[in-house]
């Protein structure tokens, strides 16, 4: 297995989209800039299955399209929940390129707002080689996985990370500046919650306890202002009552939800 962390900044948000309807249509989608890499990211998201002469959609895709077909203004952010959430600890060296996704958007979250300039870029790209060197979960395996021990790391790799991040509404990079956001798409946020009690054990059924960490995480996965977040979730919990419902207890120790069953892409409705 080669240990990947480039995020190729020639596969866009645009040009994926067009791939994954062709496919949906039965259609060629030979006219596409770089169909195949285009092909790949979709792949690793989940979205096609079969050989490249033979591709068909997953259920995912296929829920993620009914979605888009009503509402095509949520396309963007749930494209970033699927690039944000597929890497796992569980398989770390899997889909290392979308480890390089997720720790760039937890790096922008805790930055707060920063300038996107080359000079930035290049110390963030700095900043996330110490990381993978430093990591348990990649420093055992760079010598033999990597071409010569060396990561392929670039400001061109986060520039495919800020394509899909350039599109998202409300938005979190304007000109070339980020900043975290005040409000997200409830969906996007009913996801999240689905993500964090996966990641850190939480029970169907059960009162979630939105503790420090888990609203960090929620967070990170929004792209969300903190002091935002409450409001964020009051929104949420009218507009979803079959998979998410206030928790039972409420007091010193925070803010409880109740997951009534883990939320995916088909609970958002057409």
């Amino acid at each position: 297995m080669t240990l990947n962390f480039h995020v190729r900044h020639e596969v866009t948000p645009e040009r994926t989209t067009e791939v994954l309807q062709a496919i949906a249509r039965g259609q060629s989608f030979d006219y596409v800039i770089q169909s195949e890499r285009q092909v790949g990211r979709l792949r690793a998201l989940g979205l096609v299955t079969g050989t490249v002469s033979e591709l068909e959609l997953t259920p995912l895709a296929d829920d993620l399209l009914r979605v888009a077909d009503t509402k095509p203004q949520l396309l963007p952010d749930l494209m970033h929940y699927l690039h944000y959430s597929r890497w796992s600890e569980d398989a770390p060296l899997e889909h290392t390129f979308l480890w390089t996704y997720r720790t760039l958007c937890d790096w922008l979250v805790a930055q707060g707002e920063c300038k996107l300039a080359h000079q930035w870029l290049e110390a963030t790209v700095t900043h996330l080689l110490g990381a993978i060197r430093e990591s348990p979960h990649f420093g055992h395996a760079l010598a033999s996985a990597t071409k010569k021990g060396a990561v392929s790391l670039s400001t061109d790799s986060l520039n495919g990370v800020l394509h899909w991040l350039r599109p998202l509404r409300p938005p979190v990079i304007e000109g070339d500046t980020f900043t975290r956001r005040y409000f997200c798409p409830p969906e996007l946020l009913l996801l999240a919650l689905g993500y964090v009690a996966r990641q850190t054990g939480a029970e169907i059924g059960i009162d979630l306890l939105l503790t420090p960490e888990r609203r960090e995480m929620l967070c990170r996965v929004c792209l969300l202002e903190p002091t935002a977040l409450d409001r964020a979730l009051d929104w949420v919990l009218p507009l979803y009552p079959e998979v998410v419902e206030p928790g039972t207890r409420t007091g010193a120790y925070g803010r409880f939800v109740r997951l009534r069953k883990m939320p995916e892409l088909s609970d958002l409705g057409t």
